[in-house]
């Protein structure tokens, strides 16, 4: 079977339909966001704003999406040549979303219409105090409505506004409100809507899919200081995206405890190289004091681990924004559900954690089994965030385990595409991309070679990566392989995504081993 035709099986398409997926892409195919259900009235709101030079403000959150989706509308606006005001919301300070606090302080700055981005939608109380003190509000927002939505001028949502079936991200939402602004759509502001849509994690389906084909193709081709700085300069794909970019952003949020966070909207809309340049360097060190500051703390709590329990939840005097990093990085590494809590700076009486799991440990049930106990909580399967009484925690701590012992994680089958190291080709590399971008709703496949004789593989660094040159341009490559290990077997399956390599001009296609089993 020919290459293409074992990943046409293996994702179920037939020939048409994966001509149509990776058909050329533009702008133009995106939803027409003149039609969005309350397009019309945000618009005619925000003209009328500048008509009258009424002070406008954006008000967004403190991870990536909702960076991207205040940038987008505040430099929307400054095509427009129109200055309006914006805040992120420093999570330590403010918490998340609208709050009262914020309003009066934007009423007594003499704003008279606020645009939420990434958040709002379930803030009916704050939405109506605003009304009370003259304060008009348009809501844009993605996230899951309530029972009851805010009395806004006018409400942008993937939902209420009709976009399709596929939730988009916040920056998505505010992106649409720019086309209508403008009356354009504009290549930045598309590229900043597609690291929001890779950031929060969207399933890549339909518009969110050619948003990120048509977002990624505009940044390899335009030298993008802000993305060059924080991409190291490297091509950009999805994972560059998610795995250099959009952690770098995250930390500032994680990290700040003041409002220096609005400097990134700075960042991404400012002209000025030299202060491009001079932040860029405060985001790099700022996300490398979270790398050690995640890791230090992911050690210390390893010591005392009872790796017994069926799931690992602790509380520890740890920064708000890095529990979630923890609980993950516990999770992957000891395979077992992650509830990490800490103090909540803003309320001495509560705690704040955030669960990860996989698979048999549905986080969302768990949340909702426990409402009575929790102040407040969140979340799909794998991932959640609840807050929490002190006096609740034994409570908390005794249910979470007894849940974990009666919902153990469940090993997942995965499908392996079956194929042999002739395979390995730049032209195969070429049609796996095709099938990209890979994510949430679109897995990027595994690929297994079988029977790969042991005493053939090559490697370097003290015999503890595996590196195996199969032709000039092809090779075999394993992080953590100790050859001691893998001598244990006479032959072995590989099991891996295939990649190019780039190094001093001289590119390979490289088999990046994840895993490998006993092929007897």
């Amino acid at each position: 079977m020919e290459f293409l035709d074992k990943l046409l099986a293996y994702y179920d398409l037939s020939y048409d339909e994966y001509l149509s997926l990776t058909k050329d892409v533009n702008s133009l195919i995106l939803p027409n966001s003149d039609n969005l259900i309350g397009m019309d009235k945000a618009i005619t709101r925000i003209k009328l704003a500048i008509k009258n030079s009424e002070k406008i403000v954006i008000y967004g959150d403190y991870d990536t999406d909702g960076i991207m989706a205040t940038s987008i509308l505040v430099k929307a606006f400054k095509y427009l040549n129109y200055d309006v005001g914006y805040y992120i919301p420093c999570r330590y300070i403010d918490g998340y979303g609208l709050n009262k606090e914020k309003i009066n302080q934007f009423k007594e700055k003499g704003y008279s219409l606020i645009i939420t981005v990434d958040n709002g939608i379930t803030l009916v109380d704050e939405v109506d105090y605003a009304n009370s003190l003259g304060i008009d509000v348009i809501v844009s927002d993605h996230h899951e409505i309530g029972d009851k939505l805010p009395n806004a001028i006018s409400i942008i949502h993937p939902v209420t506004s009709k976009l399709g079936d596929v939730i988009a991200s916040g920056g998505a939402m505010a992106y649409y409100i720019s086309n209508s602004l403008l009356g354009r759509s504009d290549d930045y502001l598309l590229t900043l809507a597609m690291i929001s849509t890779i950031s929060d994690l969207m399933e890549l389906k339909e518009y969110n899919r050619d948003m990120v084909r048509i977002g990624l193709d505009i940044l390899n081709k335009n030298d993008y200081l802000q993305f060059s700085l924080l991409n190291d300069g490297n091509k950009y794909d999805e994972k560059s995206i998610g795995m250099r970019i959009v952690p770098r952003i995250n930390s500032i949020g994680r990290i700040k405890e003041d409002i220096s966070i609005n400097n990134l909207v700075k960042y991404f809309i400012s002209d000025d190289e030299l202060f491009i340049n001079k932040y860029f360097i405060e985001i790099n060190n700022t996300n490398e004091l979270r790398k050690e500051l995640t890791l230090e703390t992911f050690n210390k709590v390893s010591i005392d681990l009872n790796l017994d329990n069926p799931g690992i939840i602790e509380l520890l005097p740890l920064k708000e924004g890095l529990i979630g990093l923890l609980a993950n990085k516990l999770l992957n590494d000891y395979n077992k559900p992650s509830l990490i809590l800490t103090y909540d700076k803003l309320d001495s009486n509560l705690i704040k954690g955030s669960l990860r799991s996989k698979n048999g440990f549905n986080v969302a049930s768990f949340i909702k089994e426990n409402e009575s106990i929790l102040e407040s909580g969140g979340g799909h399967a794998n991932a959640g965030g609840i807050s929490i009484n002190v006096s609740n925690y034994e409570e908390l701590k005794s249910r979470f385990l007894e849940y974990a012992k009666s919902n153990p994680l469940v090993e997942e089958k995965e499908d392996y595409i079956d194929i042999s190291l002739n395979d390995l080709s730049f032209k195969n590399e070429e049609i796996l991309r095709s099938f990209s971008p890979f994510g949430v709703g679109n897995k990027e496949p595994l690929f297994i070679i079988k029977n790969i004789p042991t005493k053939n593989l090559k490697y370097i660094k003290n015999d503890t990566i595996l590196s195996t040159s199969v032709s000039y341009t092809s090779k075999l490559l394993g992080f953590n392989m100790k050859k001691s290990e893998v001598d244990a077997y006479k032959e072995i399956n590989i099991i891996g995504t295939i990649r190019i390599n780039e190094y001093k001009g001289y590119k390979t296609v490289n088999f990046q081993i994840e895993k490998y089993q006993n092929a007897l």
